[in-house]
């Protein structure tokens, strides 16, 4: 277990930060518009229709949280909870690339709940009150040196700045992202893999990892199951997998419903609360530790260490 300072009570503390993921947001008007009247725009051949990414029933109940084109339900089998269609996942590596619409989805939010976002502008010193979690802290304080995978790694600035006794290595679904991150990680010693998590990973050898960091990342995966699966045999025995996504647990959640900061649609397709993220990695093979004094009702982001079962 791993201690840490309890996180400030935030309204708006949701969100990546760490950032570019295999599935990313299609805020804009123009955008929306397009794929409700031809769902061929969305990515050249519509939306599809996802079963759970847990358990893969098909039937499912309503959530109330929806916009525009898009649902999020909550499976009938097991409880899931998961945007319920979304483009091909080859568009995300192009026309809705996360560094070309989070833009958008900041102008969105200022428009659509300016009081909201007010009131975040006007008491950023919360964020300061104690020490926050973070996803390469943690790893730090868990392994001491060596290769380090950051998943859906962006232009690879937060695996950078581990210290010179970790390498970098990653994979991003964005080109233009990979290749920045490629150029920096090689540095280092490292590269990243221009690829989906699930094809990246299967281009690393098996238990070539000493740690791994998905940071705000598997809210955005669609496949969040196979990729965890395929992720476990490339750890080394003990080699700790530190996962971070919104805690959609947390009271915030469940007071805001539909203006929760962590509900980005279609950006998120998956929203995990702490049971749910347990019983995915249990099934996925891993076995799972949480941090002590972290993952509160009052976090709006929550952390999970995972360590793939030996077999």
């Amino acid at each position: 277990m791993h201690l840490a300072s309890p996180p400030a009570f935030s309204l708006f503390d949701c969100g990546s930060t760490a950032a570019l993921h295999p599935v990313h947001p299609m805020s804009a008007s123009a955008t929306v518009t397009a794929a409700r009247s031809d769902p061929s725009s969305a990515g050249g051949s519509g939306l599809e229709a996802r079963a759970c990414p847990h358990c893969g029933h098909s039937a499912h109940g309503d959530t109330r949280i929806e916009r525009d084109i898009w649902r999020v339900v909550s499976c009938a089998g097991c409880g899931f909870v998961y945007l319920a269609e979304i483009p091909p996942l080859a568009a995300f590596a192009g026309e809705f690339a996360w560094d070309k619409t989070v833009e958008e989805e900041k102008v969105r939010r200022k428009e659509k709940q300016r009081v909201i976002q007010w009131l975040d502008t006007k008491t950023r010193w919360r964020l300061h009150m104690f020490k926050r979690p973070e996803t390469s802290r943690f790893l730090q304080e868990m392994v001491e040196a060596g290769p380090v995978l950051d998943l859906g790694c962006g232009n690879g600035k937060h695996a950078m700045n581990l210290p010179e006794a970790y390498t970098p290595y990653g994979i991003e679904i964005a080109p233009n992202l990979a290749r920045e991150a490629d150029t920096t990680f090689k540095t280092r010693g490292g590269y990243c893999i221009a690829a989906d998590s699930y094809s990246g990973l299967a281009q690393f050898e098996d238990g070539f990892f000493a740690g791994a960091m998905l940071n705000s990342y598997l809210e955005h995966d669609p496949n969040p199951m196979p990729v965890l699966t395929a992720l476990a045999p490339k750890m080394r025995p003990g080699a700790p997998v530190i996962v971070k996504v919104p805690n959609y647990g947390s009271w915030n959640a469940k007071v805001m419903g539909a203006n929760w900061c962590g509900v980005r649609l279609p950006d998120h397709v998956n929203y995990f609360t702490p049971e749910s993220l347990r019983a995915m990695a249990a099934s996925a093979g891993y076995t799972v530790e949480t941090p002590s004094g972290v993952n509160l009702p009052t976090n709006d982001n929550m952390w999970m260490f995972l360590y793939a079962r030996q077999a």
